[in-house]
């Protein structure tokens, strides 16, 4: 037989040998000194690393991270801001007095909307350590948020810190507080337009920020019925609303007529004391939210982990070639 010649199929040999498909070129990849494995099955060369789709579901992002160490700092900075927050109360005969401060005013109320926070603190260095350790509880709180928004696949729309960010802080609170250390009076026009402000932040952060954001979280940890995210922001809203649209009639009244008294609603101390008990409440609420949402997402990360290791270990039986006996 010459060279040219092309041999015969061979007739002999064990059946699997016979019918075997010939070995396709190996596909452009990476040269020696690749760590991939690779292996042959009969619809081509598959990464030994590759998970079946078909057969692992997993519930979070495949780069996601368990958020249980975020939930301790967040607790631990929590619990630093509150001890520095009685440790910088004003008392008689404090040194070093703070009289007024806007950095103390503004600070503390934004975030912390829900507390009687005076004009005062028992001394400066007290005020800058008790704002520096709110703060860091503050963006703690944040960044636990963003990781649990972050742990989400992508079609289950992820979600970080700046949502947070954005949506928890009382913004509406800084135009009544900015320039309240000034010690002038301030006219009806600008009460009138600084409380108009604030409604309108008021309204504006609940409905497209506060809302979203809490119906995120909530779904987050795969949570039925997250409409009842509802209650963790409605009956805080309902009063602070009230409270500043009394002020707004009010100053229209006193517009009009010029007396307070023409007022037929009237801000009272009811009003405030209801916002600042709902504000609490509702706050209590969200950190409980954020734990159970933390530790459900824990359990399930580490789900998603066996269920990827034995869907691994199952595509590497399935797929491997048989062998002829005694190979």
């Amino acid at each position: 037989m010459s060279d040219a010649e092309v041999p015969a199929e061979a007739q002999g040999g064990p059946s699997w040998r016979r019918h075997a498909p010939s070995e396709p070129p190996p596909p452009d990849g990476p040269g020696p000194g690749s760590t991939s494995t690779q292996f042959a099955t009969p619809l081509g060369v598959r990464e030994l690393s590759e998970i079946d789709e078909d057969l692992y579901h997993p519930r979070y992002s495949r780069n996601s991270g368990t958020a249980i160490p975020y939930l301790i700092a967040a607790f631990v900075l929590m619990a630093a801001a509150g001890w520095a927050m009685r440790w910088s109360r004003l008392v008689v005969g404090a040194p070093d007095p703070v009289r007024s401060s806007e950095w103390w005013t503004n600070i503390t109320g934004v975030l912390l909307p829900g507390e009687d926070i005076r004009l005062a603190s028992y001394s400066q260095t007290r005020m800058w350590t008790a704002l520096a350790l709110l703060m860091l509880a503050a963006a703690a709180i944040f960044v636990w948020i963003g990781r649990i928004g972050s742990n989400l696949r992508t079609n289950q729309r992820p979600f970080g810190a700046t949502l947070a960010l954005l949506a928890f802080p009382a913004w509406w609170i800084l135009p009544l507080s900015l320039g309240a250390t000034t010690g002038s009076d301030r006219s009806r026009e600008d009460l009138l337009v600084r409380f108009l402000v604030a409604f309108g932040i008021l309204f504006t952060q609940f409905l497209l920020v506060r809302w979203p954001v809490l119906n995120r979280i909530w779904r987050a940890g795969h949570l039925p019925y997250d409409q009842a995210s509802l209650a963790l922001w409605l009956p805080m809203m309902i009063p602070w609303m009230m409270y500043l649209a009394s002020n707004v009639f009010t100053l229209l009244a006193v517009g009009i007529h010029g007396s307070v008294a023409d007022s037929a609603w009237q801000p009272t101390a009811n009003m405030v004391e209801w916002a600042r008990w709902t504000t609490r409440v509702t706050g209590v609420g969200t950190l409980v939210l954020l734990v159970v949402v933390t530790v459900t997402q824990h359990v399930g990360l580490v789900k998603d982990r066996a269920a990827a290791a034995a869907s691994r270990e199952r595509s590497r039986s399935e797929r491997l070639p048989l062998l002829p006996p005694g190979a």
